[in-house]
């Protein structure tokens, strides 16, 4: 690609991937290459191949000479370029198929492509619909293809970046969207309208608060040994799934799985009939999440943890198969007799063990070296200038 990819989605046929760039550009890219196209790739391979050979066989010449420069930097550049035997490498031409949808004047965060029914009593096909988020808080509804240049409407609530947009499959036409701020907004999307809210912060302060008072009662000297500490960082949304899980009676709950950048959880939430979202626990993990998957029959989920920022680092206890340093997989599965996740600490040992854990380098507080830029963090699309929030 020109530019780094920031998301990726398929069509609904799975023929298509709908890619966008930190350029805010979103591209159409067949998932096969197709027989006028690969014909079209060895027609580029073949002039690659000349032009390589063309390369190799001329020398180079640079256009400067001590005639036209003058300074001491500039002549001891000219000879550096006098002293090359051949000419530069050539750049890189785009040897597969690719199409222009549109773009945004922001970095793009997230993409989404859904099909929603046109009518459930007629034979009409599904409209397609692409949803895309950037740095600059738009959500922007376009058309499918071929018509994804048309704008169907802008989704505005948020104040900070949107990091995560989530369609539920049971109902295409809601949409969940998180980023900078310290809220959830569950959305009508084709009526670009805010139908719930929810409260990020006071959950997140009620589990650091929580995880404090555990910590001090288990230990007589507990490792952080300030009173009335609260939690007061800034939120990023990293993860967001929507599923459904069975119950005891055999019916169907429908959840949705949160986490956050440098909080060591993940947050479950059940989601009722009117669309809004009530919190059903949160599974406490050994270090911050990094990635978040669910498996295909949504009764696992696979997650990674990697060294924590913060007085947080120091509170939680490691479980059955984590690791407190370094990055490790963790697996969670859903308990239907409990109605909760639960740990399975054994097939996490055994995945842990065979993969090994990739080390990290921490200073004596538990903090990661360059934390700040630890895998593109998040908080790097916070706009500066703007108040930041720090631990107190």
């Amino acid at each position: 690609m020109p530019k780094r990819p920031c998301a990726i989605a398929f069509t609904p046929d799975e023929a298509t991937i709908i890619c966008g760039d930190k350029f805010g550009d979103v591209y159409a890219l067949p998932l096969l290459c197709s027989d006028g196209n690969k014909e079209h790739l060895s027609h580029i391979e073949t002039d690659k191949a000349g032009q390589k050979s063309h390369a190799a066989e001329d020398p180079f010449v640079p256009s400067a000479t001590l005639r036209t420069v003058h300074t001491q930097r500039n002549q001891e550049t000219l000879k550096h370029q006098q002293n090359q035997k051949s000419k530069k490498s050539v750049k890189n031409t785009i040897s597969f198929e690719r199409g222009l949808l549109f773009g945004h004047v922001s970095l793009l965060t997230d993409l989404i492509c859904v099909p929603v029914p046109r009518s459930t009593t007629t034979n009409l096909q599904d409209r397609t619909y692409i949803i895309s988020a950037d740095r600059d808080e738009h959500i922007r509804v376009s058309r499918g293809m071929p018509q994804a240049h048309i704008i169907e409407g802008f989704c505005l609530g948020h104040t900070q970046f949107i990091s995560r947009l989530c369609i539920p499959h049971w109902n295409p036409q809601l949409l969940i969207s998180g980023g900078g701020d310290d809220y959830l907004l569950i959305w009508d999307w084709l009526s670009s309208r805010i139908l719930h809210k929810v409260d990020l912060r006071k959950l997140i302060v009620d589990y650091f608060e929580y995880q404090y008072s555990v910590r001090s009662d288990q230990e007589q000297e507990p490792t952080v040994a300030i009173e009335g500490v609260q939690w007061n960082g800034p939120i990023a949304v990293s993860d967001i799934f929507a599923f459904e899980v069975k119950t005891v009676s055999g019916g169907l709950q429908k959840q949705v799985a949160l986490a956050c950048e440098g909080v060591r959880g993940i947050f479950f939430f059940n989601f009722s009939e009117d669309g809004t979202m009530i919190h059903a626990g949160t599974t406490t993990t050994a270090a911050a999440i990094t990635a978040l998957s669910l498996s295909s029959d949504h009764n696992c989920i696979a997650y990674a943890i990697g060294s924590n920022e913060g007085i947080t680092s120091q509170l939680d206890s490691v479980g059955e198969g984590e690791s407190p340093k370094g990055t490790s997989i963790g697996i969670l599965e859903y308990d239907t007799m409990k109605g909760s996740w639960e740990k399975n600490g054994s097939l996490m040992s055994t995945i842990n063990n065979a993969l090994g854990s990739i080390p990290t380098d921490m200073d004596d507080q538990g903090r990661l070296y360059g934390s700040e830029s630890f895998l593109h963090s998040l908080e790097t699309l916070r706009k500066r200038g703007q108040d930041e929030n720090h631990l107190t």
